[in-house]
């Protein structure tokens, strides 16, 4: 018998480390006890409107949260591993998996067993471990690492990259300068496109735009090389940053620039996420989380398609604007993950009804009702027209303009 068998031969368990079973029982005692008093409250009240339901969350969560503390464990016994959770149990013998991954979420990191004719089990990285365990888990194939290396060895084999497998294994490196180079060239396009100089804005906006089909390029010319959505064993070079930076970059142009409408760009919008969904699906394909990944490069897809097309349609457009001063008649805010401010104003120009402008928070504090907002409207270069919130202290308007403006002020 091996010293790893030796290890492994006697029943282990595991439970959660000490830090995070306490997090657990104070949030949930937290939560058992809102639900208590929610309860109290509703018991004395004469009505029957009470948040019951908002009870029963309370108090379902803070015992799922105790359970999860006092119940969650990892047990070992020879070629059996059973993981313990709040509610359910979940086993398989060591004959039964395939291997493991480390997954990284949003949640944190967890590690995944793959099982023969069963679906995935998951263990959390929460648990207390030893020498036994690291035993047991060093007998079952780190999936993680084959892939890494499955990938070294073809790029080792793959004769356009070099002479030898040392010099096709050095373009590795090579590729990851690259990808660097990527990101800084779109960080500073991103900065340029909407800090610098305005004469250039149109030069660094194109560039921005560009790095995307440079990446794609790369992408389909030596997928051995690069990838998206790497996964942390992966040796190839993440080309994600770059890709994140031009969709943000192009947003943050697009700030403060608003259509009348979406209806003539929302195809062309439609096409490029399409085909920038396509043009890195290769790595999606080679995900474990296929669904999670495809979403993130759809976000990441409309983002840009919308940031491009603004650019294209604004970004030197040569029509002559027209100006308006329009009323303000509410504002409001919402909340999200941040909150937006906006302005509802009247009826001006092709808006035919009472329209919301977004605006920054200290336009929206310095603005009260029935303050005066001055617009500038264009035609665009896509003729899909286009606003944006001027200064009122501008140059003066011209006649056409001038009438515009008395033309709202008589209907107020």
């Amino acid at each position: 018998m091996t010293a790893s068998q030796q290890l492994t031969a006697k029943r282990h368990e595991y439970k959660m480390k000490a830090w995070y079973r306490a997090i657990l029982l104070i949030f949930g005692a937290f939560a058992v006890s809102g639900a208590l008093l929610m309860g109290f409250l509703a018991s004395e009240a004469s009505r029957a409107s009470l948040p019951y339901f908002m009870l029963a969350i309370f108090l379902f969560f803070g015992v799922y949260l105790i359970a999860l503390a006092m119940r969650s464990r990892v047990l070992i016994d020879g070629d059996h591993i059973e993981i313990r959770g709040a509610f359910a149990d979940h086993y398989a013998d060591r004959s039964e998996i395939e291997g493991y991954r480390t997954i990284s979420s949003r949640n944190g990191n967890y590690t995944q067993f793959y099982l023969r004719g069963r679906r995935p089990i998951t263990l959390s990285l929460h648990f207390e471990k030893d020498e036994a365990f690291d035993a047991w888990m060093g007998e079952i194939a780190n999936l993680d690492k084959l892939d890494r290396d499955r990938i070294l060895e073809k790029i080792s084999q793959q004769e356009d990259l070099g002479g030898t497998p040392a010099e096709r294994l050095a373009t590795l490196a090579e590729a990851k300068k690259y990808s660097i180079f990527a990101l800084v060239i779109a960080l500073a396009a991103a900065v340029a496109a909407s800090y610098g100089v305005p004469a250039f804005y149109l030069p660094f906006s194109i560039a921005l735009a560009l790095v995307p089909v440079a990446l794609a390029i790369l992408l389909h010319r030596s997928p051995l090389l690069y990838t998206v959505f790497k996964r942390r064993e992966d040796p190839r070079a993440e080309l994600l940053y770059a890709l994140i930076v031009s969709s943000f970059g192009l947003l943050i142009r697009a700030r403060g620039i608003h259509f009348v409408s979406l209806q003539s760009v929302v195809l062309v919008i439609a096409l490029l996420t399409i085909a920038y969904i396509a043009a890195f699906s290769h790595s999606v394909f080679e995900s474990t989380s296929p669904t999670r990944l495809f979403f993130a490069l759809l976000l990441f897809g409309m983002l840009y398609s919308y940031g491009a097309v603004v650019v294209a349609d604004t970004i030197g457009d040569t029509s002559t604007p027209r100006r308006y001063v329009v009323h303000v008649l509410r504002k409001y805010y919402t909340n999200g993950r941040s909150r937006s401010y906006y302005l509802t104003l009247e009826p001006w120009g092709p808006m035919n009804q009472p329209n919301s402008l977004a605006v920054s928070k200290t336009i929206y504090d310095k603005t009260s009702l029935g303050n005066q907002v001055c617009l500038e409207l264009s035609s665009g270069r896509l003729n899909a027209s286009w606003y944006t919130q001027v200064s009122c202290s501008n140059a003066p308007f011209d006649t056409t303009d001038r009438q515009s403006v008395s033309n709202l002020y008589f209907r107020v």
